[in-house]
């Protein structure tokens, strides 16, 4: 039986669900964000609660997210945030799919596709407002959206950006993204398209309350229980939707100037107990917590000594009293009185709770409480539920 356990808690998935809607208003709509394997949380199983609760798109990165969402039976429409290649034409039209568009030669390829088949793709058009990563540059979009119109196998149906700082209440180039935002939407209206899906407002702007004047929002983070900032307001009234627990396997003496593994990092200045966990960074664990973090065991805090292994991490129970092989183990949420979030871990190792989860997530049996049914099911660990998987298309 694994001594690694990932839970996911899908009731915690609805609550933070339902705090969106509030923020948001009950007419908005909203995208869920479930890319990369649903930030480590699994993918298709979040997307079932979601889609049984009301969402009204999903968000994923690449197709063969898409596809392995509509092969899991989700019909909500996808949005496809990467934009395609143009191999991935096929399966796209095929699977009903909605790409971000920024590229005139793949999104001409994908009309000539669907005008061949007898379709019309909708298509949301990825604007760079800042960001600097993909999009079409918003100085630009006005020439694009002219090309675009002449394409009849593709219609676009919506228009978004991305906020680069939207965590940090008041910056002022939210402020430049937003204005830049609405100049394209305005453009995209005074050319002909009418009554697009616009949306801009990630986790960060949803919580301070930025781009709230579309009816269509990304949250991402804030869906599984984390704030994207510990500034942003409401960093309280969500979730966590993961926790990882495990169990001692070894409880130990040690006298005064024993080191204890890789490297001597640490060393006993006196009489100490430790156990052995059996987890490591091959565990999505990171070895930046040598030293530095902590897990509870007995409700209390053991702090984290030595060098985090591959397969093992040893922390000090000198003053957790009766500590013993067996012991429940929680390196991620809640024992007793004590807590360790993926914030915590997150500023000890110099990251964010993203990587945190998406780490932790990935490489662990997950099992799923409170399901559509409220039944508990298991999940085997596995790099992803989807990548990897060849894109299929009927003949």
């Amino acid at each position: 039986m694994a001594s690694n356990i990932v839970t996911i808690d899908l009731s915690a998935l609805r609550h933070n669900f339902k705090k969106v809607k509030e923020w948001i208003g009950p007419s908005a709509r909203i995208l869920c964000v479930v890319k990369s394997d649903a930030y480590g949380h699994g993918m298709l199983p979040v997307a079932k609660v979601l889609e049984s609760i009301g969402t009204d798109y999903f968000g994923v990165f690449e197709a063969e997210e898409g596809l392995a969402l509509r092969e899991a039976g989700i019909r909500t429409s996808t949005l496809v945030l990467k934009g395609i290649d143009a191999d991935e034409i096929p399966a796209v039209v095929e699977y009903d799919l909605t790409p971000g568009v920024f590229d005139l030669g793949i999104t001409e390829q994908l009309s000539d596709y669907a005008l061949k088949h007898g379709k019309v793709v909708p298509i949301h058009i990825k604007v760079d407002t800042g960001m600097g990563r993909i999009g079409v540059p918003w100085e630009a979009a006005a020439a694009f959206i002219k090309m675009l119109l002449h394409m009849k196998g593709v219609i676009p149906t919506g228009i978004f950006s991305h906020f680069s700082v939207a965590d940090e209440p008041s910056h002022p180039f939210t402020d430049v993204q937003l204005e830049r935002f609405q100049k394209v939407v305005a453009v995209a209206h005074d050319l002909g398209i009418k009554n697009p899906e616009i949306h801009i407002a990630n986790s960060g702007a949803i919580l301070n309350q930025k781009g709230l004047d579309n009816h269509l929002f990304r949250p991402g983070i804030i869906l599984y229980g984390s704030p994207p900032s510990l500034i942003c307001p409401h960093k309280d009234d969500m979730e966590p939707v993961m926790s990882f627990r495990s169990k001692v396997i070894q409880v130990k003496r040690v006298s005064p100037g024993t080191s204890i593994s890789y490297g001597r990092t640490y060393i006993a200045e006196a009489q100490r107990v430790i156990a052995t966990i059996p987890v490591g960074y091959d565990d999505g664990y990171s070895r930046l917590l040598s030293n530095k973090g902590a897990v509870l065991i007995r409700g209390k805090r053991a702090p984290i000594v030595g060098t985090v292994c591959m397969n093992l991490t040893m922390v000090d129970v000198t003053d957790i009293e009766g500590a013993s092989p067996g012991d429940e183990v929680v390196l991620l949420g809640k024992q007793g009185p004590g807590c360790i979030t993926a914030e915590e871990i997150a500023e000890q190792i110099g990251t964010i709770s993203y990587e945190v989860y998406c780490n932790i997530g990935k490489s662990n049996k997950r099992v799923y409480m409170g399901g559509i049914e409220g039944q508990r099911s298991e999940v085997r660990g596995q790099r992803s539920e989807v990548r990897g998987q060849k894109l299929k298309v009927g003949g």
